[in-house]
């Protein structure tokens, strides 16, 4: 629950916190038309993606590993000062692998019991050969040396940290607790920094100003996700109610959060 809150938290925060128009005259105007368009997008397309998830589960599922993995990877190298290979979607995507990877290789019944209660039965399936886990594995490290290839020693540092953090967390402890560990303390810590200094240059008063717009979001969201694990219990276990929440919660705020954060990005060049 809580990286399910905390991807909404710094999912909309990211956006909304941009710079607005510089015109007095029309700023208002023009600043809550762009709001509101922004809310009503993510709200449907977050929708639209349940919907997808109801149709195409399988399919769903593969393209929001795939988009989470590229969305990991891409957050998590975005420090680096050289940006040779800064829109490689294939590196991205391999190094934000290691999230999904390393707890079907390490803690593969837990991790394949998640997926059970899903709907998803991957028991047989020949991409959880620990083999082929191992290949990607290998790969997700490879791609972190092309990614700092004629960086700093400090910025190598930080990667390769992150990398062994992510394979120590999934060695020790629980997928659940692992991921929860890295969502919140890893990769969106940086985010929350960088949105901290976006809101103010001085510290101090972005992190206010960052705890005041996310406390609304963080409750609504607290409060949806309570709401609908209440309604799921009647039909499903507590731990199958909980994974469906957050599972396919995460997806639907998942594509709106990376589709609207590219055009944003895209716009603002």
């Amino acid at each position: 629950m809580v990286s399910y809150c905390k991807s909404q938290t710094t999912g909309v925060l990211f956006s909304v916190s941009r710079p607005g128009p510089t015109n007095q005259d029309n700023c208002d105007e023009r600043w809550v038309a762009l709001l509101s368009f922004f809310y009503l997008s993510y709200i449907l397309i977050g929708l639209g993606i349940i919907f997808i998830w109801i149709l195409f589960p399988y399919f769903l599922l593969l393209l929001f590993l795939v988009v989470a993995s590229y969305h990991f990877g891409k957050e998590d190298s975005d420090f680096l000062s050289i940006k040779n290979y800064k829109n490689n979607f294939i590196l991205k995507t391999l190094k934000g692998s290691v999230i999904i990877i390393a707890p079907l290789f390490f803690k593969q019944d837990e991790t394949v019991e998640i997926f059970n209660s899903l709907n998803f039965y991957l028991t047989k399936t020949f991409f959880l050969k620990q083999e082929f886990l191992l290949f990607i594995l290998f790969l997700s490290f490879l791609s972190n040396l092309f990614l700092c290839k004629n960086e700093s020693f400090n910025n190598k540092l930080i990667l390769f940290s992150d990398f062994f953090s992510i394979i120590v967390l999934n060695v020790f402890l629980d997928p659940f607790l692992a991921f929860t560990l890295y969502f919140c303390f890893l990769h969106s810590f940086r985010h929350s920094t960088k949105l901290i200094f976006e809101l103010s240059k001085k510290f101090n008063k972005g992190f206010i100003i960052f705890v005041k717009k996310a406390i609304p979001l963080t409750s609504i969201t607290a409060i949806l996700y309570l709401v609908v694990l209440f309604f799921l219990q009647n039909s499903f276990s507590l731990n199958e109610s909980i994974n469906k929440v957050i599972f396919i919660g995460l997806a639907s705020l998942t594509f709106p959060h990376i589709l609207l954060e590219y055009l944003i990005e895209k716009n603002g060049k």
